[in-house]
């Protein structure tokens, strides 16, 4: 069997065939192409259970030295590297002095490096990004999930995808809902970092009445213990859910999701909550993804009075929207994996 060197910034935990992250993002990427390739997954190891696991066939873990033992089957193999971090550029680099041919070599771009590093790390973070990609950009192919990440550079549309059958199954169309006399349910679902948004969304919250609950998902960083969780009235706040079953159901209680991140290319965030009916919300810095999303998305200004309006337009023409939303055609995990399947079985 052929093999593939998937590279990727995450850390797992393995116990026998068991491995544990905290994104399972990755291991859709590594079930795509693991029933055709044998995948050696270049990454980190750590000694505590992250929430997210799964049993994967077919794949051995190395670290980057050890690809300094796998010359031949380098040059012999295809190679991922799934988004550009400093731990990535470095594995890419190795990869190259190992001999891996341009022709089997991609860069799967999930967001825009420039601006991610540049609100984590200002200028500086910029740079290393610019010197990063320009290093290596001529010795790969580039695999991007957005037209605005990639500037001049030529690359394959490709779109990443979790969304199976159980999530498009049960779905409801609910009737409007009087604003003035239910609560209205807004759900975060992401990481607690700082590109997402989540400390204004949580500041906004602070300002609007009890009429507006917010629920978070996503237990990372800041609020590793739940006794750092911010105790407002009108916000709970709960950790990291790995079972797809639970997170429908998180869907289908509340009444719209938002989205408060600076920067996004594909969120898989969008996908499932377009997959149960339900509208998201977005900010401004974020609206061109209503070019890719034609039915759902509604933006507005990063402040309570523009989130407040864009609440009371939606949930006065609920039921509509979301006869909308159920004409969007969904990209799910079945058309990401036949286009995976055409680029690296070739």
């Amino acid at each position: 069997m052929k093999k593939i060197f998937i590279v990727s910034n995450d850390k797992y935990y393995i116990k026998n065939k068991s491995f544990y992250n905290s994104n399972k993002n990755t291991y859709t990427i590594i079930n795509s192409v693991n029933t055709f390739l044998e995948v050696y997954l270049v990454a980190r190891k750590i000694f505590f259970k992250p929430k997210f696991n799964t049993k994967l066939n077919n794949v051995f873990f190395i670290k980057i030295r050890d690809l300094f033992n796998k010359g031949d089957k380098i040059k012999n193999s295809k190679a991922l590297i799934v988004s550009l971090t400093p731990f990535n550029f470095f594995a890419s680099l190795t990869l190259i002095l190992m001999g891996i041919k341009k022709k089997n070599f991609y860069l799967f771009l999930r967001s825009d490096g420039f601006e991610e590093y540049r609100i984590k790390f200002g200028k500086l973070g910029v740079l290393t990004y610019w010197i990063m990609l320009n290093i290596i950009k001529n010795k790969l192919n580039i695999l991007s999930c957005s037209r605005s990440l990639t500037g001049n550079f030529k690359f394959r549309l490709i779109f990443p995808s979790e969304i199976d059958e159980k999530w498009l199954k049960k779905r409801k169309i609910s009737r409007n809902k009087k604003i003035n006399t239910s609560k209205t349910n807004l759900l975060y679902i992401g990481r607690f970092r700082k590109e997402k948004g989540y400390l204004s969304i949580i500041n906004i919250f602070k300002k609007l009445s009890n009429r507006y609950q917010l629920t978070m998902i996503g237990n990372d960083q800041k609020y590793l213990k739940e006794n750092n969780y911010p105790q407002y009235p009108n916000i709970k706040i709960f950790g990291q859910i790995s079972k797809d079953n639970e997170l429908i159901n998180y869907y289908d209680k509340n009444d719209i999701l938002i989205l408060p991140s600076y920067i996004e290319a594909y969120p898989q965030v969008i996908l499932e909550s377009l997959a149960r009916l339900k509208p998201i919300i977005i900010f401004n810095e974020i609206k061109y993804l209503k070019k890719t999303f034609k039915y759902g998305l509604f933006n507005c200004d990063r402040n309570k009075k523009s989130l407040e309006l864009t609440i009371i337009k939606i949930m006065n023409n609920y039921q509509n929207i979301q006869k909308k939303i159920a004409k969007e055609k969904i990209f799910t995990q079945k058309n990401f994996f036949l286009n995976m399947k055409k680029i690296f079985k070739s």
